[in-house]
């Protein structure tokens, strides 16, 4: 036989005994990949996926599917906290909801059998506030499962922003007042025409100063000017604790920096007015500096 020939065929042997175990070597590589994907899929575990066999096409393969798994369990972690604390914000939710109605069964039942004038004068008032915070609470709910419609549009005007930012304002002079709060004003007041619309910009100053009512400790300073082509809102309060707040989640809904000191709050204050600021084509940020909690408003001429 010729010497080629019998070369040619032992090289071809070689040849296809090298095919047949790397076949066989792949295919134990990939029942094994199965098997540890069937493991991580059935068992909470962060147990990445590892190969015997240092091969390129291996081992780009074990890195998409490491990788595929890191970002699922990241997306997942993020799914649990968010459930977690949604679910505490409803149980807060339902308390801050029968709290005051528990309240107003008390004093209808004793503005009911009080005879004495004054008392009954005074019963009156704490049940008007009590239906004022239900009304309010139940309000803020309304307007956020109203904004989650992405087809729910907002109608927009030409309104004097001035005029809304005064008038909001003035309708919290009464409670500054009450709660002995010391606010500082520096309010640019020309008229100021902004495509908005007026009952949402009011909704957005009012929870931004309740959030600063809430939350703050000593006085509110208030900041309204024209810049740039824009007008601009803040409002800075001092904090007692600002390292217990997370600037990446002060508009998150549901979130409350402290969820024990967060009496008449549904914590979606400030996630409805970021997300009616969105609508109306300005923005709401907040960032804490030299211990203010600081909301920034603003919305283009």
């Amino acid at each position: 036989m010729d010497i080629k020939l019998i070369v040619a065929v032992a090289v071809l042997c070689i040849l296809l005994v090298v095919v047949i175990i790397k076949y066989i070597l792949y295919r134990r590589q990939v029942i094994n990949i199965c098997r540890q994907m069937v493991f991580i899929k059935e068992n909470d575990t962060n147990m990445i996926i590892y190969n015997d066999i240092i091969e390129k096409e291996i081992l780009n393969l074990t890195s998409l599917i490491n990788l595929m798994c890191e970002e699922h369990k990241a997306k997942e972690n993020i799914l649990k906290e968010k459930d977690k604390r949604l679910k505490i914000a409803m149980a807060g939710i339902s308390h801050d909801i029968r709290t005051p109605l528990t309240s107003l069964r008390g004093f209808f039942e004793l503005l009911e059998t009080e005879t004495d004038t004054e008392k009954k004068k005074k019963y009156s008032k704490i049940i008007d506030g009590k239906l004022i915070e239900l009304t309010e609470l139940l309000e803020e709910l309304f307007t956020y499962t109203k904004l989650q419609n992405e087809d729910y549009v907002l109608e927009l005007g030409r309104y004097d922003f001035t005029k809304i930012v005064l008038g909001t304002l003035f309708s919290f002079y009464g409670t500054f007042k009450d709660k002995n709060i010391e606010t500082e004003l520096d309010i640019y007041e020309e008229q100021v025409i902004v495509t908005c619309n007026d009952v949402a910009v009011k909704r957005m100053l009012s929870n931004i100063l309740k959030n600063a009512m809430l939350h703050g400790s000593g006085k509110i300073e208030i900041i309204y000017k024209t810049e740039n082509g824009r007008v601009e809102f803040l409002c800075k309060n001092s904090v007692e604790n600002p390292w217990e707040i997370d600037i990446s989640q002060v508009f998150d809904r549901f979130y409350k920096a402290d969820m024990a000191r967060s009496k008449g709050s549904t914590g979606l204050g400030l996630s409805v007015a970021k997300e009616l600021a969105g609508r109306m084509g300005g923005d709401i940020s907040a960032c804490i500096k030299d211990g203010m909690f600081i909301i920034k408003l603003v919305m283009p001429l």
